[in-house]
């Protein structure tokens, strides 16, 4: 029973979140996938600006059996969730930030874990080739001497 969201479904999610939150994109949009297992829905929201120099992946768990939900059930609470959250994102001054690792929210008397990540992708691709290059120390280089 293990399946991705449809191409078109993570479209219109992702328009329907460009479309609530237009107010406070810059020059920003939304990309959504997500998947269904047999224990739980995972929904993968990312906020990208489109230089490429920011890139907020959330990711939202919601348990079927623990939250006594269907697919549908669960696929609604995680995009509530991803909602509420991104509401208090955008009104909190971009302030408030998932933490790295899976933690629970309590909504209702439901349970969503969610996690957060902010990388900037042009960064990570000049370290990248930086490290691939593999620039040598400069004769002089005091880190030589940490081999000795």
């Amino acid at each position: 029973m293990s399946f991705r969201f449809s191409i078109e479904e993570s479209a219109v999610i992702a328009q329907a979140l460009d479309a609530r939150f237009a107010e406070h994109l810059q020059a920003e949009h939304f990309e959504v996938t997500g998947r269904v297992e047999a224990t739980f829905i995972e929904l993968n929201v990312v906020l990208a600006n489109r230089q490429g120099t920011m890139r907020y992946a959330m990711d939202f768990r919601a348990a079927l059996l623990e939250n006594l939900l269907d697919e549908a059930g669960a696929r609604a609470l995680g995009l509530d969730f991803a909602e509420y959250y991104l509401d208090q994102y955008f009104g909190g001054g971009r302030d408030l930030l998932l933490p790295l690792d899976f933690q629970p929210y309590e909504v209702e008397d439901k349970v969503v874990f969610a996690r957060g990540d902010i990388t900037n992708p042009a960064l990570d691709a000049v370290a990248e080739a930086i490290l691939d290059a593999g620039v040598p120390l400069a004769p002089d280089d005091p880190r030589h001497q940490m081999k000795k």
